[in-house]
């Protein structure tokens, strides 16, 4: 009597772990279908009156009033945030002793200010919304991988289940070759459950994104649809990276290919740099690791503004 109530026990068990397994499937969170989940809630238009110089070489050279009071870096950082006219302006009204010249002065100096807050908020908003896009994988990954860790408990557990049914079923069969068909047969399927709780599931889930922000840097395009002025010249300036031979923008394209992305395949390429995929779990996290490289470096830039803020309260 003992033994039918094991055996009932085990059965109800089982069929309790079964049907766990079988009801638990990857449910495709909001998160990850929404294509603007971190993208700004308004398009945001940039006055083409103050975009950078594409050529600022050649006008510092012809202009000494701005390179006998400003170092090189913070010229090329003002061309960024499109000050640069602004600049030369302002210098031009400091040799002018008159009432009305310290009023357009003054105007000037608001109009340079207000530069540089955009260029502040330029630079957080992009990244803030990389660090949105970190989250968002983040968490994605983490999910995928509560699944699989679940997964691998039930299987185990049903492995242990198995091999307890079978020990028990064979107590009641007294012929030998059902006994030994017992036998063999349960000892395969504990070894097959525990199998595959070793192999990884590969469970994935689909991304959108279809304002990719790896994708420019990955390309090395010129112009960028998604990032500001500012943070792309920033980007694209080969004056603002150690050495002064490679732009930021390259120079971390580079560490992803050294780095973070050894051994990547084309599939793995549109993946990372197109506008959606079946991302795993260990994809999520190289997605995560590429966009926080590059948050670092887009935040080292208001050390770049601080450095222009704090020669031009010497100027005002």
């Amino acid at each position: 009597m003992m033994k039918l109530r094991s055996i009932a026990s085990l059965l109800i068990l089982l069929s309790m772990l079964l049907s766990s397994c079988q009801s638990q499937k990857t449910s495709l969170t909001a998160m990850s279908h929404q294509k603007k989940y971190c993208q700004p809630t308004i398009r945001l238009d940039y006055d083409s009156s103050y975009l950078p110089i594409p050529d600022v070489q050649s006008v510092l050279q012809s202009d000494t009033s701005l390179t006998n009071r400003f170092s090189n870096h913070d010229l090329l950082v003002a061309n960024a945030a499109g000050m640069l006219p602004l600049l030369r302006e302002f210098t031009r009204l400091k040799t002018i002793s008159s009432e009305s010249a310290d009023r357009e002065r003054f105007v000037v100096g608001q109009h340079i200010t207000d530069r540089l807050w955009l260029a502040s908020m330029q630079v957080s908003g992009t990244a803030a919304e990389l660090e949105c896009e970190a989250e968002r994988a983040n968490r994605l990954a983490a999910y995928l991988q509560q699944i699989d860790s679940k997964r691998i408990q039930q299987l185990t557990l049903l492995s242990v289940v198995v091999g307890a049914l079978t020990t028990v079923v064979t107590a009641f069969i007294r012929a030998d070759t059902p006994n030994k068909t017992v036998t063999i047969g349960g000892g395969m399927a504990t070894a097959l459950l525990a199998g595959k709780a070793a192999i990884s599931s590969k469970r994935t889930i689909h991304l959108v994104d279809d304002r990719n922000l790896l994708t420019d840097i990955w390309d090395q395009h010129q112009q960028s649809r998604v990032y500001p002025p500012f943070v792309w010249k920033m980007l694209m300036e080969r004056s603002f990276s150690y050495g002064g031979q490679h732009s930021i923008s390259f120079t971390t394209r580079q560490r992803w290919v050294n780095y973070t992305l050894t051994g990547n395949t084309a599939r793995e390429e549109q993946l990372y740099f197109g506008t959606e995929g079946d991302y795993g779990a260990d994809n999520l996290m190289t997605r995560v690791a590429m966009l926080n490289q590059l948050q670092a470096s887009v935040r080292l830039f208001y050390q770049d503004l601080q450095s222009l803020k704090l020669n031009l309260s010497k100027q005002f």
